[in-house]
């Protein structure tokens, strides 16, 4: 616990709770990105005993047990229009743009709620009292697989692997300065 006066930042103090990674998407095309970046970093994440790792494919499979458990969580997820390929972008659920820029945003879904629909339930309910971030990854534009059958499924390079670990280490820590910030451009020349 913190003195008073003083920011758990400042005080060295990692946020209390376990935590969930959660990449929201599927195994195919553009939305695959999220899961890509939660396995990336399963590895990277191996050792620490203070967060839970999941691919989810719809958003109300936030109401598992296993996931609404958790204090907090960050749920990572392909976006489209925000940005150059590989840019980083974090929301709050209240945050989240009224555009479907988000890949699982909606507002009619065969899955059910949409993810905003999702979160403010989640909120109602008291879940993640910790707090919830989203991290959306903006995707390439997509090219049918029928217009160019050698076209590869999207991935995540180096550069966008290491942008992710860095904020994914900032939101688990609470350090404001690798924090997600609200957006990490994915530079130039960064595919």
């Amino acid at each position: 616990m913190t003195e008073p006066g003083v920011t758990r930042e400042e005080s060295g103090e990692r946020p209390a709770g376990r935590a969930h990674l959660v990449g929201l998407g599927s195994p195919h095309g553009g939305d695959r990105l999220g899961w890509l970046a939660v396995e990336a970093l399963r590895e990277a994440l191996a050792g620490r005993d203070d967060i839970n790792i999941d691919c989810l494919a719809q958003p109300v499979d936030l109401f598992l047990p296993r996931v609404a458990s958790s204090e907090r969580v960050l749920l990572i997820d392909a976006m489209r229009g925000r940005g150059p390929p590989g840019t980083l972008e974090a929301f709050a659920p209240g945050e989240l743009p009224e555009t479907a820029a988000l890949a699982c945003l909606s507002s009619l879904s065969s899955h059910g709620l949409d993810l905003a629909g999702t979160l403010a339930l989640a909120e109602t309910l008291g879940l993640f009292p910790g707090g919830i971030r989203i991290l959306g990854i903006e995707m390439p534009a997509e090219i049918p697989k029928e217009a160019d059958p050698e076209m590869p499924e999207p991935c995540l390079n180096e550069a966008t692997r290491r942008r992710l670990h860095a904020a994914v280490l900032g939101w688990l820590d609470g350090d404001a300065h690798r924090d997600i910030g609200p957006r990490w451009p994915a530079g130039p020349g960064v595919p």
